[in-house]
């Protein structure tokens, strides 16, 4: 069967006749203007969209034709892909420009070139060209593990992109160049897509601002800890420090007992323990630590408690809950080259975190992660977030949500306590400790994120012990409040001078 219809003498298809008509400039302006609207409006916007771009002039001459009919099921299938299409429409031009600058830098573009023709800040810049270097820096050695390409695939194994569903490990897409390529023009524009329309209609931000934002100057924490790796690997890689073996944990502690630095002691004995679970058999349950002291790979070191004014805050059966600091240092620009302006201190505190460790956990893995938006000033504790999503993996991932709002939290989970405009002790003290520390270790690291503890003393009176546990020379922000004027500074900074060192 079919039925009468009519349509424009000049076909819909035709785009001159369209612009024209300005109804697709129209159907632009709107969409654009869409990820602000309220919900009611939301809802019907597609429909009055599409007959926008689709109703024919009264000006334009009609035929009339038979064509057959499509049925339900083809309208709803028609409608499905215009209302897509009129979401990608006003996120199109960002894709377009993002694509432009990817190929600008995969065909021979610099970093202080691509700056001014694309209008570029210092960070958005450091991001992208990063990003378009990553199949080149994939064969490249890395500072901790072989290349590269092998440290991307041992820290993605267990990181997933959230998706309510099903988890994928993300370290599928640094198995080769070609899919590390794929993941840059496909993956990331994809979930970008995705998770700008779920902010949207779940009404935590516009889904243009989300979209733009995530490809040309992330704020989330797995991006921007992808970015301090890049920026970690590279200057490595130019600079030859011996800095970067700080990540080694061993070494890193015979560097704190070198310079004095506070640090968790490591036992000298015994050689080799061995630990044995009361309940396996079999040979089963059975572990042969080596003492690093004598030549083995393990580190033995007595278990720190929290300081009574930290533990007050936790719940009972709590592990040892850190605070995060991320310093950024100038020290590697002489190194690489470039002028190092004298009287700007060399290293300074980026962030401050505090990670509540969750009831029964045995480290602050598992935490909620609690914002110190000033911690040289009111140093009390502001909201927490949390990002277990990005680490279910399977179909543990089925139910979680896609993307969460930083500060979220202001109890903890476990006790339902208000940690929000709680103090922890002597949080200004760690920064300083910190920036030492970073100074004295491992200048010519450009970030490292400190885990600090605040120990408890023999004497319950005492007041806290501030002891360093490690520095991660590839660190997060872990949600936090970021200085990013500063560090939109020192990714400029390094990036244009890694650019000149490393293609003339």
């Amino acid at each position: 069967s079919s039925v009468l219809v009519q349509f424009p003498v000049e076909p819909l298809w035709h785009f001159s006749s369209v612009f024209r008509s300005g109804r697709l400039a129209m159907a632009l302006s709107l969409g654009r203007r869409f990820g602000r609207k309220s919900t009611l409006r939301r809802l019907v916007f597609p429909f009055f969209a599409l007959a926008l771009f689709l109703a024919p002039s009264q000006t334009q001459n009609t035929i009339r034709a038979q064509v057959p009919e499509v049925g339900t099921a083809g309208l709803v299938a028609l409608a499905a892909v215009s209302i897509l299409a009129l979401m990608l429409l006003p996120l199109l031009l960002p894709l377009l420009k993002f694509w432009r600058i990817m190929f600008f830098f995969w065909f021979g573009g610099r970093y202080a070139d691509a700056k001014g023709r694309f209008g570029l800040a210092g960070r958005s810049c450091g991001h992208l060209y990063s990003l378009a270097l990553v199949p080149w820096l994939m064969s490249k050695p890395h500072y901790r593990t072989g290349t590269f390409r092998e440290d991307m695939r041992t820290n993605l194994r267990n990181v997933v992109l959230p998706t309510g569903f099903y988890g994928m490990p993300l370290s599928i897409w640094a198995l080769t160049r070609l899919h590390a390529v794929v993941a840059i023009l496909f993956v990331i524009p994809t979930a970008a897509f995705f998770g700008a329309w779920y902010r949207r209609l779940l009404g935590m931000d516009s889904a243009y601002d989300c979209f733009t934002r995530t490809l040309f100057d992330p704020r989330d924490w797995f991006q921007l800890w992808r970015l301090n790796c890049r920026l970690a690997s590279m200057t490595a890689l130019a600079t030859k420090s011996s800095d970067f073996e700080m990540e080694d944990k061993w070494n890193f502690i015979k560097g704190c007992y070198d310079n004095n630095l506070p640090t968790t002691p490591a036992l000298e004995l015994p050689k080799t323990l061995v630990a044995k679970d009361v309940n396996e058999e079999g040979g089963m349950g059975i572990h042969v630590l080596k003492n690093v002291l004598h030549g083995g790979n393990w580190l033995l070191q007595e278990k720190l408690l929290n300081h009574p004014d930290v533990a007050k805050l936790l719940p009972k059966e709590s592990p040892l809950s850190t605070m995060r600091v991320v310093t950024g240092s100038y020290g590697a620009l002489k190194l690489l080259g470039a002028s190092v302006d004298k009287n700007k201190k060399l290293c300074t505190s980026l962030c401050a975190v505090w990670r509540a460790g969750r009831e029964g956990a045995s480290t602050d893995h598992s935490c909620v992660m609690v914002d110190i938006p000033d911690p040289r000033g009111a140093q009390v504790l502001g909201t927490g977030s949390t990002s277990a999503h990005w680490y279910a993996s399977g179909f543990k991932s089925f139910g979680k949500p896609w993307s969460t709002v930083d500060g979220s939290i202001d109890h903890h989970p476990d006790t339902d306590l208000l940690l929000r405009g709680c103090k922890l002790p002597q949080v200004k003290e760690a920064l300083e400790l910190c920036e030492r520390s970073h100074e004295i270790l491992i200048p010519s690291v450009p970030l490292a994120g400190w885990d600090v503890a605040f120990a408890a003393q023999e004497d319950p009176e005492a007041p806290a012990q501030l002891v360093l546990l490690e520095a991660n020379l590839s660190c997060n922000f872990f949600r936090g409040t970021v200085n990013w004027e500063e560090y939109g500074n020192i990714l400029d900074l390094h990036f244009q001078a890694l650019d000149r060192k490393f293609f003339g």
